[in-house]
């Protein structure tokens, strides 16, 4: 799979730095939609745990305060149909 990347209009401007790293988990539920059982916030990790979300069953709103309060500190919301572009 090739992913194309391209700069969103609806978001802050692009900070520019070294940006972030993180470990990444799958949230669970995959879809975040309902609090998520894989509570990281008690876990020592070497880096900032980071949710993997697949999108749709709720708003993003809940998806992100979902693994907010799970303890994560980003949600990467991804998409499982190819419909076009990339939005990053």
């Amino acid at each position: 799979m090739e992913l194309i990347i391209v700069t969103c209009t609806f978001a802050a401007p692009v900070v520019v730095g070294s940006g972030e790293c993180g470990m990444l988990f799958l949230a669970e539920p995959l879809n975040a939609c309902i609090p998520l059982t894989n509570d990281v916030a008690g876990l020592e990790v070497p880096r900032s745990p980071f949710a993997l979300i697949i999108r749709g069953g709720c708003t993003f709103e809940d998806k992100v305060r979902n693994a907010q309060h799970a303890g994560f500190k980003a949600a990467i919301i991804y998409d499982d149909e190819d419909t076009g572009d990339l939005i990053a």
